[in-house]
């Protein structure tokens, strides 16, 4: 999807903000006459202003430092100060990942902390699987403009928490909090029960221990998500990127991304040019179809200006790769990956004529193959009928997602997905740079089954640069913390906007992740818990759990405590079944 003109301007006031301070987590709610810290003191003074490249200097033996644990679920600003805390718990089904963070604050410089992950003993049973990040910055130079206003006040310039870096050591910078980020992975048909460890920062010499107990609960999570969904990963960004994706580089993207419930998947690849090489081959798509739920056949269209080709040129090309489409079928991969047709993407009423015809001939070929298109002009189940349209995928916009025309849809026997792009804005959820972490990991899961959706979508993982012709340089393994990559739209309209499209970074040795990507599998996951308990006690046990966290998609809570004592409640109800 091409950058786009925000459709409405959400003005309203933010409900709610969720901020670490030294005492714990406060909800500040502005109506309730709770404290505002002066808008938070500034987002913590722009958050110092280090350069991009500059280094931290030699070690320095420190004076004071403070250890403390966060949830995954919370951005830790370079100033928010953290009271000291060396323990924190967890629990996690079988095949799950969990993550958390300890925070490093000290008033000097270490350019080696040596992190170690312990071993986490349950009796004679481990846990086997975990690995540790430190936490990266990018930099934000603006948020003015931007259509909430309250954002454009609040948030301020500085570095932002979001690549998490494999390193061989972490880098502490001093009057900082230095987060190093932590996930374990229970496998499948882990042996259940309370697994303790620790983990360690050695700091000059000095060995600090963080408790960490981990609860195993007795269900395994399914292979692949019960919520369909669909994100793209550019070919060609990683083309452009590293110059050449070979078959080690390719297949590391690949199974990162699967890794996550999401297939690599380009959704707009176009099968004439270069990149279509790297697409997944049919035999490819056999392996992943027990791993992923949703992904693209074919694209219909692979550009903004298809849309406006004339259909017999679309036509043509589709033709010409039915050889590809009827592989792929062969395999079964696209009855149980969920493969559809996707095309037309956030169409208008001019293109309709067009997408008669072409969607007219793709569905006389193969009947059986959903198609599916993004647009907020199809306002009828007739009119999905007359375009062949079998999945509509609706923006998460108040006045644009309607559960009233969802429904009356699914009683034909089609689907409606959601999907959000730039936005929705506060206080809808979306997962850009100044949004709560908490806010992806709400709407992949209690938010997707409390509003139903039939499955979700989004536009890129990798939108790198955005058409300035500035490519980015793979990020180096231990290189600077704070990093020179920039997640912003590079236009004078969209200058506020930061993280649009931009999921994954790109390291020198494969994928890099993001505390956003982090919380966008713990919702695919959280969203498990619900469909468990749904099989178990039925749709209304499971909406009424997650009803204590939403009531609406601008209506939800902001404190991580409330959002695992529901998934504890619905474990034991998983667990006693």
């Amino acid at each position: 999807m091409k950058q786009r003109k925000p459709i409405i301007q959400a003005g309203s006031m933010v409900l709610a903000i969720l901020l670490m301070v030294a005492g714990g987590i406060y909800l500040i709610n502005k109506e309730a006459g709770v404290k505002t810290m002066e808008a938070i003191q500034k987002q913590s003074n722009a958050n110092e202003q280090h350069e991009p490249d500059s280094a931290v200097p030699p070690t320095v033996q420190p004076v004071n430092y403070t250890i403390s644990t966060a949830s995954s679920m919370v951005k830790v600003m370079p100033k928010d100060e953290l009271p000291e805390r060396r323990d924190i718990k967890l629990s996690l089904a079988g095949n799950e990942y969990e993550s958390f963070q300890v925070v490093v604050r000290a008033d000097a410089n270490v350019s080696d902390a040596k992190v170690t992950i312990g071993e986490f003993v349950n009796g004679n049973h481990r846990l086997t699987d975990m690995k540790w990040f430190q936490v990266g910055y990018v930099w934000i130079d603006t948020f003015e403009g931007h259509p909430t206003p309250e954002v454009a006040e609040q948030q301020q310039p500085g570095w932002y928490p979001d690549p998490l870096l494999p390193r061989e050591s972490a880098q502490l910078m001093e009057n900082w909090s230095n987060p190093i980020w932590f996930t374990i992975h229970a496998l499948k048909n882990t042996v259940p029960g309370i697994y303790k460890g620790t983990v360690s920062i050695e700091i000059n010499g000095t060995t600090n221990q963080v408790d960490v107990e981990v609860e195993v609960f007795d269900f395994n999570l399914p292979e692949k998500s019960e919520l369909p969904n669909l994100f793209s990963l550019s070919f060609k960004y990683l083309q452009d990127v590293y110059g050449r994706v070979d078959e080690e580089l390719r297949d590391k993207w690949f199974q990162y991304v699967a890794d996550y419930r999401i297939s690599p998947d380009d959704m707009t690849v176009n099968p004439n040019n270069v990149e279509w090489d790297l697409a997944l081959s049919a035999n490819e798509r056999d392996f992943y179809k027990d791993k992923v739920n949703g992904f693209t056949v074919y694209p219909i269209t692979s550009t903004w200006g298809d849309r406006d080709a004339p259909a017999e040129e679309l036509i043509q090309r589709f033709e010409r790769s039915r050889p590809y489409i009827d592989r792929i079928i062969e395999t079964g991969a696209v009855e149980k990956g969920n493969g559809v047709f996707y095309g037309f993407d956030e169409n208008e009423v001019e293109h309709f004529e067009t997408m008669k015809k072409v969607n007219a001939n793709v569905k006389q070929a193969y009947p059986n193959i959903p198609i599916m298109t993004t647009s907020q002009y199809i306002d009828s189940y007739e009119k999905m009928k007359e375009l062949n349209i079998d999945i509509l995928v609706m923006h998460l916009v108040d006045g644009i997602y309607n559960n009233d025309f969802a429904d009356i849809v699914r009683k034909h026997g089609r689907k409606v997905w959601a999907y959000i792009s730039l936005q929705p804005y506060d206080p809808q959820p979306n997962w850009r740079i100044e949004n709560s972490p908490m806010e992806a990991r709400l709407l992949l899961s209690a938010m997707a089954l409390h509003e139903r959706f039939d499955g979700f979508l989004y536009w890129s993982l990798n939108y790198y640069y955005k058409g300035t012709g500035a490519v980015q340089a793979p990020i180096k393994r231990d290189g600077p913390v704070l990093t020179d990559w920039s997640i912003t739209t590079p236009t004078e309209e969209f200058k506020w906007l930061h993280g649009d499209g931009v999921l994954l970074y790109a390291g020198e040795d494969g994928p890099i992740g993001s505390i956003r990507m982090e919380n966008i599998r713990d919702g695919l996951e959280d969203y498990e818990y619900y469909k468990q308990l749904e099989h178990i006690a039925g749709f209304d046990a499971a909406f009424g759990a997650a009803d204590e966290l939403v009531k609406s998609t601008s209506e939800f809570v902001r404190s991580p405590e409330q959002l695992y004592e529901v998934r504890q409640r619905i474990s034991a109800m998983i667990s006693g079944s």
